[in-house]
């Protein structure tokens, strides 16, 4: 694609070619350095709850859920499952990552075959239910959007309708591959 786009733009406008790379480059190094910013704000925050035990009262609040959709784990397992799935909600995935990482060891049976769980957690996070889509929203305001959250409901119900399809779909497989 960018190769095509390249050549597009060559035939198209040649002189404009270069100027247009350039462009491209600083906007893109302009957005990444104003990410930054927004993921270390989120980062810091979820480092906050995590040093004021607020993510031990987070679990204990998604620990009924997590326990119904994963079964049983460790509580470390636990903690990393529900902080992963809270960051997920908040749409800082990049701060999800390190936590599913966590929860993924924590699910490992070490029988080299996937668990339900560890099914569970990978189509949780790959359809990945948001409440506040922070990076999205971010993303629109760097761009200049009038009403950068404005997409806040239709993502609510377009993350949250997949997340329960898939939850669903994951038990009536394993409930029939088992029963």
């Amino acid at each position: 694609m960018l190769l095509s786009s390249l050549v597009a733009t060559a035939i198209i406008a040649p002189s404009t070619v270069v100027s247009t790379m350039m462009n491209a480059a600083k906007m893109g190094v302009t957005m990444s350095i104003e990410f930054v910013g927004i993921y270390a704000v989120w980062m810091g925050i979820m480092q906050v709850m995590d040093d004021c035990k607020l993510s031990h009262k987070l679990s204990a609040v998604l620990s009924r859920p997590v326990r119904w959709i994963f079964g049983r784990t460790d509580k470390e397992t636990e903690k990393n499952i529900c902080l992963n799935i809270a960051s997920n909600m908040i749409g800082i995935g990049s701060a999800a990552t390190p936590y599913g990482i966590k929860a993924m060891k924590g699910l490992d049976k070490g029988s080299n075959k996937a668990t339900r769980a560890m099914i569970m957690l990978v189509v949780i996070n790959s359809t990945g239910i948001q409440l506040l889509p922070t990076t999205v929203i971010g993303m629109r305001a760097i761009a200049g959007s009038v009403s950068p959250s404005s997409i806040l409901w239709p993502t609510v119900v377009a993350t949250f309708i997949p997340t329960i399809l898939g939850v669903l779909l994951v038990s009536a497989i394993y409930r029939r591959k088992n029963g």
